[in-house]
């Protein structure tokens, strides 16, 4: 259904008017409304236009006049509205003929006519009618539907097919797969340098572009093509796809996770019948490219005590480890169980596990600084027999590091053994035992403010060499060498190998159980 100028007469958009010319023409329909003030009119005319004058271009030009009406027939306008006493007093008799002759409505309004305010009240008619010629609140929920019962481009692309003059084209920015209604779409995308939150008009199509942004990233570029100038349409279009993106880019990380449940049960529970050769076989079904040595990593999100575990977290937390890795997206998998989120992915050799974990960590940290999360990484895992185990090993150390409330935080697989092995003592014991080995140590700490009992664990594991301490450390040596005095003074004979173990086990629980330390 199209607007009229009889649909705007009988919603009574004007106060009072005169039909001078066409009246059986009245029910011609016009989709736009123009105000026409300018001598070069001929320039400015859109077709199927309603038009808005004070008839400025023309006066009393009778000439002037024919020449508009007839280009304005060229171009099959609804209608003229004619503000009267402002630069026209009377419309010639001659006029009105060749208006009636050429099927043109003339219509004067009186001197009060506000031409801003109609144009402004057209308009919104024409929207109005508009949205309910493209019926967006049926189309929506069909829209939608489909999607989510088969969340995939493909589903967005036929969606398109059913939309009348209207083409797309849009890219995965992750792996750069690109779909595209129309030929002519690709080429403007590939020619295109500005490709991102632009309206461009080349000849008689109108392009926008756009950036989906999810979670702070953008997921995928979208490109509309129309042939219309009905920008208010194309931004509920705009708006309706990019809701669609999303909801897909959310189905998605659903179903991987899905996917990944299914996988990672066979890996866990099977993995140990299994040689590194098998389970890179079984893995390439999923499009997992599995790459011996591989690390497991485990995290829990809470908010108050509550599990949090949403796509966009999720997806975040890959993205983040792929970058710190410096993997394919297809070299990691990850899977929601009993509350915890567990990667496993491809390790390069000579990467240097721990210092990547600690970035991974504080770079989790500055994005959810809301929430409470622990992490817990296995070693280079060389063998598929040994994934199973590590893993309940690591979750089983979460679990307990939750329920005993303690303060730590980020936990490697030999810090996990520890805490697996000394769970069922009272953490009350073993605190009195740290502090009766080290307490002259956090006394002098306290007062002095010089790190004693990292240079003295640092020490122990650099086998008593004062150089490697220091260098360790990155202070001078005669740094090093002064606080090995001052531990001397407080009673701690290095020399004495009977009491390396029990001095480097306590320093090793203070560093490490900060449940112990505080």
């Amino acid at each position: 259904m199209k607007t009229t100028l009889k649909d705007l007469l009988e919603r009574e958009i004007f106060e009072s008017y005169d039909i001078l010319s066409a009246t059986e023409r009245l029910d011609h329909s016009f989709e736009s409304v123009s105000i026409l003030e300018t001598p070069d009119f001929e320039n400015y005319i859109i077709e199927r236009s309603l038009i808005l004058t004070t008839f400025y271009p023309v006066k009393t030009d009778v000439e002037t006049f024919k020449h508009l009406l007839y280009a304005l027939a060229r171009k099959d306008t609804a209608g003229i509205l004619i503000k009267m006493h402002r630069y026209i007093d009377v419309i010639p008799d001659e006029i009105l003929k060749l208006a009636d002759q050429l099927g043109i409505p003339v219509i004067a309004l009186n001197y009060d006519a506000n031409l801003s305010l109609l144009f402004n009240n057209i308009l919104s008619e024409l929207q109005s009618q508009d949205y309910t010629n493209y019926a967006f609140d049926a189309n929506y929920s069909e829209f939608l539907k489909q999607v989510y019962e088969t969340p995939s481009t493909k589903t967005l692309m036929n969606i398109i097919d059913k939309i009348p003059d209207l083409e797309v084209l849009i890219q995965n920015l992750d792996n750069k797969t690109t779909y595209s209604s129309h030929e002519s779409l690709a080429t403007y995308f590939n020619q295109s340098k500005q490709t991102k939150n632009l309206f461009q008009r080349i000849g008689d199509t109108l392009y926008y572009s756009e950036d989906v942004i999810y979670d702070e990233k953008p997921i995928y570029r979208f490109v509309l093509m129309a042939k219309n100038d009905k920008r208010h349409i194309l931004h509920n279009y705009i708006e309706i796809f990019k809701l669609m993106i999303i909801v897909i880019h959310q189905k998605k990380i659903e179903n991987t996770l899905k996917q990944n449940q299914f996988l990672l049960n066979f890996v866990s529970n099977l993995s140990s019948n299994y040689t590194n050769t098998q389970l890179i076989e079984a893995s390439k079904r999923y499009q997992w490219n599995v790459i011996f040595p591989v690390t497991l990593i485990l995290l829990t999100f809470k908010d108050n005590h509550r599990t949090i575990i949403n796509p966009n977290l999720v997806e975040y937390v890959r993205t983040v480890i792929i970058n710190k890795f410096h993997l394919n997206a297809d070299e990691l998998r990850y899977t929601l169980l009993n509350d915890q989120l567990l990667f496993i992915l491809n390790t390069i050799e000579t990467l240097n596990l721990s210092d990547t974990m600690q970035n991974v960590y504080e770079t989790l940290s500055m994005k959810y600084k809301d929430l409470s999360f622990k992490v817990a990484f296995s070693n280079k895992i060389h063998e598929a027999s040994q994934i199973s185990k590590i893993y309940f090993q690591l979750s089983e150390a979460l679990i307990h590091i939750e329920s005993k409330n303690l303060s730590i935080n980020i936990f490697s697989e030999d810090k996990i053994k520890v805490l697996n092995l000394l769970k069922n003592i009272d953490y009350s014991r073993l605190r009195d035992y740290v502090y009766g080995k080290l307490k002259a140590l956090i006394d002098y700490e306290e007062k002095n403010s010089t790190p004693l009992i990292d240079t003295l664990y640092k020490h122990i594991e650099c086998k008593f060499n004062a150089k490697d301490t220091a260098n360790a450390l990155f202070i001078h040596y005669n740094s090093v060498r002064y606080r090995l005095e001052v531990i001397h003074q407080l009673g701690y004979n290095l020399t004495n190998v009977e009491g390396h173990f029990d001095l480097y086990f306590a320093l090793y629980l203070y560093k490490n159980f900060e449940t112990i330390n505080t």
